[in-house]
């Protein structure tokens, strides 16, 4: 089961494909764009914190005069994502993307006095600003947001589907994922949440993991790296 928004399920899709296995479709939140505008025009260091932030806050990038400008990623996927289109990364967690392993970053540790924008979606952790704003001034630029998919007859016949098969493995990208997953599973059928959860779950990180505990899953597998082809790793290590 392949939870990750329709628009940008395909690669991963392919990829489960081409290894043997049938994906199953259920799309647990759609991604909209925000239109915001950052406080300035130049700012000592920009932090995208995640391939999203990237792939929505281009335009607002295309407005910054960003050429001595320290550029930092959250994680290899999103270092990826800004190098396709042209953006030089000044440096990422080259292991475990997550706002901890950026806040350790010796570079990141040496910004003072400096000015920081983070782009990034509606929400989410406060842990990246708070531990750069004990010496620099940190803006937010939220340029997406994350929302519960509509329940269609095309879920309701994939759950389904996924439910006759005892061997289903169940992937999520973000904790924004699971929750929206569990949330309509209830909606579509409230008994069935409680099955759901004995399946299996390949995840991106561990604080996903930590929250799949919490609502009742068993058998978690975290993936190495936190890409596409990490998720297919820890999905073959399930099955």
């Amino acid at each position: 089961m392949l939870t990750r928004a329709l628009s940008q399920v395909q690669p991963l899709q392919n990829l489960m494909s081409e290894q043997g296995y049938q994906p199953v479709l259920f799309p647990s939140l759609v991604i909209n764009p925000l239109y915001n505008t950052p406080l300035k025009t130049h700012y000592d260091a920009l932090i995208f914190i995640s391939a999203n932030a990237v792939e929505y806050g281009l335009t607002v990038l295309k407005t910054l005069n960003h050429q001595t400008t320290q550029i930092f990623a959250v994680g290899a996927a999103t270092a990826k994502k800004l190098e396709q289109y042209g953006i030089k990364v000044t440096d990422f967690p080259p292991q475990k993307a997550s706002s901890e392993a950026l806040l350790a970053l010796d570079k990141i540790q040496a910004l003072h006095n400096c000015s920081i924008l983070i782009f990034r979606g509606k929400g989410g952790r406060e842990t990246l600003k708070e531990g750069l704003e004990q010496n620099n001034s940190v803006e937010y630029i939220e340029v997406y947001q994350r929302v519960l998919c509509s329940i269609t007859t095309k879920h309701r016949d994939s759950l389904s589907a996924f439910l006759q098969n005892g061997k289903g493995i169940i992937t999520a990208t973000s904790v924004e994922n699971l929750t929206a997953l569990l949330s309509m599973v209830e909606q579509i059928d409230a008994k069935k949440l409680n099955t759901i959860t004995h399946y299996p779950l390949a995840v991106l990180s561990e604080r996903i993991k930590t929250v799949a505990q919490s609502v009742g899953f068993s058998q978690i597998e975290v993936a190495t790296e936190a890409s596409d082809k990490g998720l297919l790793k820890a999905v073959q290590t399930i099955s």
